[in-house]
């Protein structure tokens, strides 16, 4: 891992991240990884700029395999605050696409909008997924609230899962699966954080 400060922010370079992205880029014979890459910058860039808004600024920037990731503030945020910074990525991405779109750049803004609408999945490690926790924490109880978030993380990602199998048959298509994958592993050893 490389890590270095930027802004005041430690960014963490891992291994996987660039394992993951050469073996996309060397499977698939596509530049379409590295419009990815360019696609996550605009959403961390997104969620960067709501945490300045809040006065708040996050702790790391992680680039890992299952894709980029800030560390919260020490400090609690409120929930509001905190939904602010988790919708701002994807907002950012939609944001993009629609300038893209005036401009005529179509595919360059359906990346924006394929990654602004993967995020917002209800999926653990995903904005999606943690503003979906936040809403089920302001309208249930704790322990009803966590096992509702954890059900619908589980269907959400055996129907992505099957979706991935589903590509992998007709097209040969593995990354959906390799980002199931990842996000899978991540879950499993995170807590929140915003981006993905």
């Amino acid at each position: 891992m490389i890590c270095f400060c930027l802004a005041g922010v430690k960014v963490a370079l891992h291994f996987g991240f660039f394992a993951v992205l050469f073996l996309i880029v060397e499977l698939t014979g596509s530049d379409w990884a590295l419009w990815g890459v360019f696609c996550c910058l605009v959403h961390e860039l997104g969620h960067a700029a709501a945490y300045a808004l809040c006065g708040a600024r996050p702790r790391e920037l992680h680039f890992e395999a299952g894709g980029m990731r800030f560390v919260p503030p020490e400090g609690l945020l409120s929930a509001g605050r905190e939904a602010f910074i988790l919708a701002a990525g994807p907002l950012a991405n939609l944001l993009a696409g629609g300038i893209l779109c005036l401009g005529g750049g179509f595919r360059a803004a359906g990346a924006h909008f394929l990654l602004a609408g993967f995020n917002l999945l209800p999926l653990a490690p995903l904005d999606g997924g943690q503003l979906f926790a936040l809403l089920l924490e302001a309208l249930l109880p704790p322990r009803p609230a966590e096992r509702m978030a954890r059900a619908v993380h589980l269907l959400c990602l055996a129907g992505m899962a099957g979706c991935g199998l589903l590509l992998l048959r007709e097209t040969g298509n593995f990354t959906l699966l390799l980002t199931l994958f990842c996000l899978a592993a991540d879950s499993g050893a995170k807590k929140r954080g915003t981006g993905r």
